[in-house]
């Protein structure tokens, strides 16, 4: 039959104006039929509300007004909205009568209802159920990533034993799996729950509950996935909207964390580029890892590969010169070698430093190295000047570079090395000072490690203390934490460009992957929130990164 022209006229001007939202609150409200609880309840009261419920679907009336309606169903909402005064739960199943032509309105969006049927793993609401294991690896293996990527802790998934799903206000899983701790590399039985909550902007609470270890808890935001569909799906009728670039908001939540300040527009669009292309190499690095280390995003991940090797600071040796220390000659250790071993556990380590901005890595590795060999001598740990070194040697060139030779050259002319304290870091080159009053610790020249040789880095360390060393630092621009093991391709022996200390080795041994993994422990001068509270792992025996090519040692006078 013909629609009459009233009709038609009367459909028009629905179009064109639309529904008041008060009209369509009250129409939402016009009939809810709450969702029986309880599994037990549903199975012996059967499937009279829903048979009834499925009956007026579809079914057209007209409400107290005169205005034509038509029955809808949602079903199973999870999250909770409201809509303007009339609010939707949770363990509610609505009919709701609509206008024939327009969705449901409210507040200037437009929702379509449709019934949804459960999964697998859905859960009715208050109860718990089993979720399958794979599943569960999978969303713990995301949580752990996205941990890895922000501000840890750093975990490594050996087994998921068994998993369980629960909805309240948000979906609490609860997996019991071996975890292995990536910053002491032990093995842990633990309980994870993972409560998403993701209409929340910070929307996941992890808590780790491991035997015989403190309960670790964390927190990340809702997924940038997550982010992208709501935004598209609030702005989808706005000619002005782009959906949320993946990369812009990792880089904005960069700016934030490390304080990023850029002058123009221009200069943050060329810091992005940078970021995006150094996410590629973050992802080329975990991709290719032979070890157990974690790459992400750290405060180098807008920087050039040449403005980071500024912050660095080794100049390369001239393997035609001589570079003035003499052969050392390595102790013979009596007996087996200790499987780990730590200068930091014997009060010869002093505490993180921090370079800054400025390439003077070659003289905190001196400093550590002196600092070690005199607690070793004298039974106190004391923290010598690097600022010194900046100001008199005249050899190398402070922020721009230098070598750990020349270093030992210096201080034996200059007369020795004060303390910090005395003579404090200002991450700059100024006027030399130096007192030879407040000279604390003086050298009479240096020694070479055989090159290549590890087996005597180790005898050495054991017998006389810590020792500096030249250092490929490609993979330690965005190293996270675990033991690093890069590919040869991606750390070159041969590309020396940065002094950093060892300080202790250690092995760490993965049954489940059959895998061993021993390690030396290497002191870093980028402050203790860099890797691992401001150490670096990386893999022992094959000279990985050129670790083994420029050890060297001081010799105290």
């Amino acid at each position: 039959m013909k629609p009459s022209p009233l009709m038609t006229r009367i459909r028009q001007i629905w179009i064109m104006t639309g529904w008041l939202r008060h009209e369509a609150a009250a129409a939402a409200g016009m009939m809810v039929v709450r969702r029986q609880e309880g599994l037990s309840q549903e199975d012996s009261q059967g499937d009279e509300p829903e048979a009834a419920a499925e009956a007026m679907v579809g079914q057209v009336g007209v409400d107290t007004e005169g205005k034509l309606r038509k029955v809808r169903i949602l079903d199973d909402y999870i999250v909770p909205f409201e809509c303007d005064s009339f609010k939707m739960g949770f363990g509610l199943r609505f009919v709701i009568l609509c206008p024939l032509i327009h969705p449901l309105s409210c507040n200037g969006f437009y929702f379509q209802f449709v019934r949804s049927k459960r999964g697998l793993n859905d859960v009715p609401l208050g109860h718990s159920k089993p979720f399958d294991a794979k599943q569960a690896e999978a969303q713990l293996q995301r949580t752990l990533d996205k941990l890895t990527a922000g501000e840890g802790p750093h975990y490594k998934i050996v087994k998921v034993y068994t998993a369980s799903r629960q909805v309240v206000s948000g979906t609490l899983t609860r997996i019991d799996a071996d975890l292995i701790d990536g910053n002491t590399d032990v093995q842990h039985r633990c309980i994870v729950e993972i409560w998403a909550q993701p209409w929340l902007e910070q929307g996941h609470d992890i808590t780790f509950k491991c035997r015989n270890q403190k309960v670790v808890q964390a927190r990340h935001s809702r997924s940038v996935e997550w982010a992208e569909k709501k935004t598209h799906k609030k702005h989808s009728h706005s000619h002005s909207h782009h959906a949320l670039d993946k990369v812009d908001h990792l880089f904005h939540k960069f700016q934030i964390r490390f304080e990023r300040r850029y002058d123009t527009t221009a200069e943050r669009q060329m810091r992005m580029r940078i970021f995006r292309q150094n996410l590629k190499t973050i992802e080329e690095l975990n991709a290719n890892e032979m070890g157990s280390a974690k790459y992400g995003i750290t405060e180098f991940a807008d920087m050039t590969s040449t403005e980071y090797k500024e912050r660095t600071g080794l100049w390369q040796r001239d393997e035609l010169k001589p570079t003035g220390g003499a052969p050392a000659v390595v102790p013979k250790y009596e007996g087996e070698f200790p499987k780990e071993f730590d200068w930091r556990q014997k009060n010869a380590v002093t505490q993180v430093k921090n370079q800054g901005s400025c390439g003077s890595c070659w003289a905190f590795s001196v400093t550590g190295n002196i600092e070690g060999l005199y607690a070793v001598k004298t039974g106190e740990l004391k923290e010598f000047s690097e600022q010194e070194l900046l100001d008199c040697d005249t050899t190398d060139s402070a922020c721009n570079g230098g070598l750990m030779d020349n270093a030992y050259k210096a201080i034996k002319d200059i007369g020795g090395l004060e303390y910090e304290a005395e003579y404090p870091y200002e991450a700059k080159k100024k006027q030399c000072h130096f007192n030879r009053t407040l000279s604390h610790v003086q050298v009479s020249g240096f020694v070479d490690l055989p090159k290549g040789n590890e087996t005597a880095m180790q005898e050495w360390l054991l017998t006389h203390g810590p020792i500096s060393i030249g250092l490929n630092a490609n993979a330690m621009q965005f190293y996270r934490g675990g033991v690093s093991h890069p590919w040869k391709t991606l750390c070159s022996k041969k590309n020396l460009d940065h002094g950093v200390l060892i300080v202790g080795y250690g092995v760490s041994d993965y049954p489940n992957f059959h895998k061993t993994l021993p390690y030396w422990i290497v002191k870093n001068s980028w402050g203790p929130r860099w890797g691992e509270q401001g150490y670096y792992r990386v893999y022992r025996g094959d000279n990985t990164c050129g670790v083994s090519e420029m050890a060297t040692s001081a010799v105290l006078a």
